[in-house]
C-alpha cells in the first residue's frame, strides 16, 4: 500500500514550504487529487490504472500476464506515452512472456514501442536490434537517448576506439539496446574478434526490424538477411521479435520459416486503410497518364502527392511527360548525390524551403518516410509484390484524413519490366558469386510468383479491390477471444482512433470516380 501513497506538502514548496515531516502528509491518489484540482484527472487516472492492473492480475486464470505487467503504468510514461495503440498491448505482453512474434504494423504505427518497452521492463541482458540502414539506427538510438535510455549502435562509421568502448559497455551490462546490421556477424566482412564478442552475448531479445527484407533482400544483395536463424543460434536462441509494415500472407510464412520460428504468432493490424480510395485506371498512353496526374495534382487544395515509378529510367520518362503536361516535378532516386537527396526530402517533409507539393520517386524515397498529409499517391504501374504496393500507397492519409491512391494498368503488360528486372538481379547474384545458379533460379521463381500475384490482383474487376488486397495481406488469421484480464487492460490502457471511411472505396465499388479520373487524360494539357 505504501507504494500507492503520494507525498503532499501542507505549505507548497513554491510558497516556501520545507521538505520536512512536519510539513508533509501521505495521501492516496484520490485524496491527493482533491488537494490539487488542476491535477485531479491525471492523479485519479493513475489510481484507476493501478487498480486495473491489480484486478487484471487477480482474474488472470490463464496466466497471460507475466509478473512484469505491473510495470506497464510506469513504462508507458517512461516512453512519453499515455496509451497503447490498438494491437500494441498484445505484442508487448507476448514479448514479456518470452514468445517469438512476427508483428505487422503500418509505418508510423508504433512498432518500436512493441519491443523497446518490454526490453526495458525485463531489464538485462540487452536486446539486440538488427536494423538494415545506418540512418535508421541513428534515428532510433537518438530517440532512446533523448529519453535517457541506454542504447547505442555499432557500424562501419564508428571508429575502432569508439567501438571498443561500446563493446565494453555492452559487456558490463550498461546498455539496454544494441543496434547492428546482420552483416556485423559475418567474419568475412567484420574482424573475427568483433564477431566473437557479439556472439558471446546472450541478449534478452533478438529484434528484426524491417523483417520483410528477409524475403526481399535475403536472396539477393544482402545475403546475411537469410542467415538470421544462424545468428540467433549463436546468441543462445533468444526470443525473436520481427517487425515490418509490409508482409502479405505468403511472405509472412516465408519470413518465419527463414527465422526458424514457424510456430510463432503473427499479429497483424492496420493493413486496411479505409480512409484511402483505391482507384485503378486502365490507360496505355503515357501522355494521357501524365495529363491525369497533372489534373489530380491541380485539384489538390492541401497536402502532398507522390508518384511512384519502378526505375530511374522510367522516372525520367515520366518526368518529361509531366513537364509536357505543364506539371514539372523533381525526381528522387537512390543514385542522386546525397545533398540533393536530402534537399528533396527536406522540401517534401517541410523542414526546408521552398516546400515541395509533389515528387516523382522510386521506392527508395519511401523507406522510413512518415509524412502525415499525403493526399495523393500514384503508382505508374503495379509493383513487384503486393507488399510493395501496400508500402507505397500506404504513404497516403497517415493523418487518417481522406486520400486517394491511383494505380495505372496496361492490360497486364506491366509485368514484363518487373520480370526483366528480377532476372537481371538473379544474374548479378550468380556473377558476384553470392548465389549458385540453382539458388538463383529458386529465387527468381519466387519473385515471378509475387509479380504474378500482384498482376492478378490488379486485373480483378469482379470484386472489391480493397477486400482482395486485405485478404492477400492479412491471410487467414483467426481472431482470439480475449480473456477478462486482457479486456480490463485494453479498456484502461489502449486508445482507439476512429478512422472515417472514404465515400469512394475502390474503382469496383465506385466506378464513377474511376471514370472521372480517367477523363482527366482527355483534357488539354495544363499551361506552364
Amino acid at each position: 500500500m505504501r507504494r500507492e501513497l503520494d507525498v503532499h506538502h501542507l505549505i507548497r514548496r513554491t510558497d516556501g514550504g520545507r521538505d520536512e515531516a512536519s510539513n508533509c502528509i501521505t495521501l492516496c491518489d484520490g485524496c491527493h487529487a482533491g488537494r490539487h484540482l488542476n491535477l485531479q484527472v491525471s492523479l485519479s487516472r493513475r489510481s484507476i490504472e493501478r487498480w486495473a492492473l491489480r484486478l487484471a492480475r487477480w482474474v488472470d486464470s490463464n496466466a497471460e500476464l507475466p509478473a512484469e505487467t505491473r510495470a506497464l503504468q510506469g513504462a508507458l510514461r517512461l516512453f512519453g506515452v499515455e496509451r497503447f495503440r490498438e494491437g500494441q498491448l498484445d505484442a508487448v505482453l507476448a514479448a514479456m512472456r518470452g514468445e517469438s512474434l512476427l508483428v505487422i504494423r503500418p509505418t508510423g504505427g508504433g512498432k518500436s514501442l512493441c519491443f523497446q518497452l518490454p526490453a526495458m521492463v525485463m531489464g538485462q541482458p540487452a536486446a539486440f536490434v538488427l536494423s538494415p540502414l545506418k540512418a535508421l539506427m541513428v534515428d532510433q538510438v537518438a530517440g532512446l537517448q533523448r529519453r535517457k535510455l541506454p542504447a547505442t549502435f555499432i557500424n562501419s562509421d564508428v571508429s575502432r576506439d569508439e567501438k571498443e568502448q561500446r563493446y565494453e559497455l555492452l559487456e558490463a551490462g550498461a546498455l539496454s539496446f544494441l543496434y547492428v546490421a546482420p552483416e556485423r556477424f559475418n567474419v568475412e566482412r567484420v574482424r573475427p574478434e568483433e564477431v566473437a564478442r557479439l556472439a558471446s552475448q546472450r541478449p534478452s531479445f533478438l529484434v528484426v526490424d524491417e523483417a520483410h527484407l528477409i524475403d526481399r533482400w535475403g536472396d539477393d544483395f544482402r545475403i546475411d538477411y537469410s542467415r538470421i536463424a544462424d545468428i540467433r543460434r549463436r546468441l543462445g536462441n533468444p526470443p525473436v521479435l520481427a517487425f515490418t509494415a509490409t508482409a502479405g500472407a505468403k511472405s509472412q510464412e516465408r519470413i518465419k520459416k527463414s527465422l526458424g520460428i514457424t510456430d510463432a504468432r503473427t499479429l497483424v493490424s492496420g493493413v486496411d486503410r479505409p480512409n484511402i480510395s483505391l482507384i485503378r485506371v486502365t490507360e496505355a498512353s503515357d501522355e494521357k497518364r501524365a495529363r491525369i496526374v497533372a489534373g489530380l495534382i491541380a485539384k489538390l487544395t492541401s497536402g502532398r502527392a507522390m508518384i511512384f515509378v519502378p526505375t530511374t529510367k522510367v522516372g525520367r520518362e515520366v518526368q518529361a511527360k509531366l513537364r509536357e503536361a505543364g506539371c514539372p516535378l523533381p525526381l528522387y532516386h537512390g543514385k542522386l548525390p546525397a545533398p540533393e537527396r536530402e534537399g528533396l526530402l527536406g522540401q517534401f517533409t517541410g523542414s526546408l524551403e521552398p516546400p515541395l507539393q509533389a515528387v516523382i520517386c522510386t521506392s527508395a524515397f519511401s523507406m522510413g518516410l512518415d509524412v502525415p498529409d499525403v493526399r495523393l499517391v500514384v503508382n505508374w504501374q503495379h509493383t513487384a509484390a503486393v507488399e510493395d504496393y501496400l508500402q507505397e500507397f500506404g504513404r497516403a492519409g497517415r493523418d487518417n484524413e481522406p486520400a486517394t491512391a491511383v494505380l495505372f494498368r496496361n492490360g497486364g503488360r506491366e509485368a514484363g519490366l518487373l520480370r526483366w528486372m528480377a532476372s537481371k538481379t538473379a544474374e548479378n547474384a550468380v556473377a558476384d558469386r553470392k548465389r549458385t545458379a540453382a539458388e538463383a533460379e529458386i529465387t527468381l521463381k519466387g519473385k515471378h510468383a509475387r509479380i504474378d500475384e500482384m498482376a492478378w490482383l490488379t486485373a480483378q474487376t469482379d470484386r472489391c479491390f480493397r477486400q482482395a488486397l486485405n485478404e492477400a495481406l492479412e491471410g487467414p488469421h483467426m481472431r482470439r477471444k480475449k480473456s477478462w484480464s486482457i479486456r480490463i487492460l485494453d479498456f484502461v490502457f489502449v486508445s482507439r482512433v476512429r478512422v472515417k471511411k472514404v465515400e469512394h472505396c475502390c474503382d469496383v465499388c465506385s466506378p464513377e470516380l474511376a471514370r472521372d479520373i480517367a477523363d482527366l487524360g482527355h483534357l488539354p494539357r495544363r499551361s506552364d
